[in-house]
This record gives C-alpha cells, sequence and structure tokens, in this order.
C-alpha cells in the first residue's frame, strides 16, 4: 500500500512538471509580411505606397531571419509589377543585409595624424587623429565635434599605444624622421575600426579639447558607396550570392 501510495505521488509530481514546463515554454511565433501594408503597395496614391514601403522595410529589418524568404513568395505571388518591384528590391537587400551586414560605418570628418608632444617624464611618440573637417548632416556634426578636437581613444581601441605591425617590438615607438608613418598609421586604425562597425552602431570618442577631456557617444551612419574604395568588388559579391540564393529558392 505505502509503495504504491509513493508511485501516485512520483506520478503526481511529473505531472505538475510537465505542466509547469508547458507553461514556461515560449510560444511559437507565426511571422508572416504585414498583409494592409503589402495591399497598400498597390494603391493609386503615391504618398500611401511610400507609406506601406517603409512599414515593410521596418519590418523586414525587425524579422531579418525570415523576411527575404517571405518577400520571396509575395514577389512570385503577386501579379502587379509595383508590388512585385518593391518586394524584388527590399528582397535583394534583405538578402544581401543578412549575409554582408547593412554595411561600413561612417563618422563625417576628414582627419590628420598627430603626435602628441611629450609630457615632462612622459613617453614620446604617443599618437592622435586631428579633426580638420566636419562634413554636413552627419553624425560628426549631431555631437559637436570640433575642427581642432583630438581623438586619442574610440572605445577600446588606445590610438596613442597603436603601432605599425613592421614596428619591432625591440625598436622605439618613434623616432624623428619616422613620425610620418605613425601619424599615418593612427589614421588607419581609427579609420577601419569605423568602417568595420555597421550603420546604427554607436561608438565613444575620446577627446581632447584644450584642456577638457571629453567622451562622446556618436551613433554612426552608412559609408557612401563615393567614399568606399572596395564598393564594387562589396557590389559584386553581394550580386553574385543574392543570384545564388535566388537559384536556390526557386528550387
Amino acid at each position: 500500500m505505502r509503495s504504491k501510495t509513493f508511485s501516485f505521488f512520483i506520478y503526481s509530481a511529473l505531472l505538475m512538471s510537465s505542466s509547469l514546463l508547458l507553461l514556461a515554454a515560449p510560444k511559437a511565433e507565426y511571422i508572416e509580411l504585414p498583409p494592409a501594408q503589402l495591399e497598400k503597395l498597390s494603391s493609386d496614391d503615391f504618398e500611401e505606397r511610400e507609406t506601406a514601403y517603409k512599414a515593410i522595410h521596418e519590418w523586414a529589418d525587425q524579422n531579418l531571419t525570415a523576411a527575404p524568404e517571405l518577400l520571396y513568395k509575395a514577389w512570385r505571388a503577386n501579379e502587379d509589377p509595383e508590388v512585385q518591384s518593391r518586394c524584388y528590391n527590399l528582397m535583394r537587400q534583405m538578402v544581401t543585409q543578412r549575409k554582408f551586414g547593412k554595411g561600413k560605418g561612417f563618422l563625417g570628418i576628414r582627419m590628420t595624424g598627430v603626435i602628441l608632444p611629450a609630457k615632462p617624464g612622459g613617453p614620446a611618440g604617443l599618437q592622435a587623429v586631428r579633426v580638420e573637417n566636419i562634413l554636413d548632416d552627419t553624425p560628426a556634426q549631431k555631437v559637436g565635434l570640433r575642427m581642432g578636437d583630438l581623438i586619442v581613444r574610440v572605445d577600446e581601441l588606445d590610438l596613442q599605444q597603436a603601432k605599425p605591425a613592421n614596428l619591432g617590438a625591440e625598436e622605439k615607438p618613434w623616432e624623428p624622421g619616422r613620425g610620418l608613418g605613425l601619424e599615418m598609421h593612427s589614421v588607419s586604425r581609427f579609420s577601419d575600426y569605423i568602417k568595420s562597425k555597421q550603420p546604427g552602431e554607436k561608438v565613444v570618442l575620446h577627446c581632447l579639447r584644450g584642456n577638457q577631456r571629453l567622451e562622446i557617444e556618436v551613433c554612426l551612419m552608412k559609408l557612401a558607396p563615393a567614399n568606399d574604395p572596395k564598393h564594387e568588388q562589396i557590389e559584386a559579391a553581394s550580386e553574385m550570392f543574392f543570384r545564388q540564393w535566388l537559384e536556390e529558392m526557386k528550387k
């Protein structure tokens, strides 16, 4: 009798645990293109079509894992040329974005590398990037960067300690006549770091402005194709990948 009671207790405990697990488990979310916005892409009103496209674009950004395939289905299923065109263009953008990201980050400054003057008893050859010009309507302008600001660090990348890879550990960080190489290196390191980020990402600039030390958080924008020497190469790779994806989807 005691054995049966104990077995019933164990069974009840297991049943209760299973019920709790089912209640705690996240519900599967069904994802689909916003049908109302998709329908508005056929509207005779240009503004309505633009608003609908913007809403679908925002939806696609938030559901990047599933968006390309769902846009493909909408593209194949709809006979309206306007809807087909917009679905195709957005589908291509989302496919390449899912594979290669949104693009490269851009701050919006023209800069030169400088060697900071050594403080008494301090190390020589410390580097920085000096802001020479600020482009209009860019993140740099929006956060109030100024001409003459010295950027000594971005996030955890310390430009003051950066040195070219071909400068051996046994060599001094800086010697007369070698300053230009170090200056260009600091610009290269800073530029590469900014471009390694995606549009919309935030970085923290550690700056010197006169006697002030500033920390400025800035949200990067997308690097324009005209400013990217590798743009054509990236575009070719993106187009090839999209064509391959499209062929797979047709199968």
